[in-house]
């Protein structure tokens, strides 16, 4: 591990990285994605983040050649509200940005929601109008389906 990467890792407890991204029945494909790269389980309980605190599911911090990723990701199988998912992906960002990410490092910030079905119009457009922030970045919430590749969403921000 190198950079970011390496910063994150040694701050997040050890039990709770993970190798993949699966939660009630959704995944992520990490196919493609950076392969230096470490995984945070937002619900480890060892994070010791207060339960009323709102969260995303997953952290991923990766690094390809001179680019570094800092994407939460909240995964549904069900049902989106919009709102909920907002809320879960911005505390998310709040708890790395306060706790993990060191000062001034460079990188690319995506926040994803994987979801498993159609997004009612209504709840697209609140998460296409309700912009997630991290850090002096404001950054529009991506969409990608269960079973998608997480370096697709990737891409498409760098083009």
């Amino acid at each position: 591990m190198s950079g970011l990467v390496d910063a994150v890792a040694g701050r997040v407890c050890d039990q709770c990285h993970v190798t993949r991204c699966n939660k009630e029945g959704c995944l992520v494909s990490l196919n493609g994605a950076p392969r230096l790269r470490v995984i945070v389980d937002m619900d480890c309980k060892a994070l010791q983040i207060p339960s009323a605190r709102k969260r995303c599911d997953y952290l991923f911090v990766g690094e390809e050649n001179t680019v570094s990723w800092v994407v939460p990701m909240e995964l549904k199988s069900g049902g989106v509200k919009a709102k909920k998912v907002v809320g879960q992906l911005q505390g998310g960002a709040r708890t790395a940005a306060e706790k993990w990410l060191p000062p001034g490092d460079s990188f690319q910030f995506v926040p994803v929601l994987v979801h498993c079905g159609g997004i009612h119009p209504e709840d697209r457009k609140l998460l296409r109008s309700t912009k997630i922030k991290l850090r002096g970045k404001v950054r529009q919430t991506e969409l990608l389906c269960c079973g998608g590749k997480l370096k697709e969403v990737l891409k498409e921000v760098l083009k």
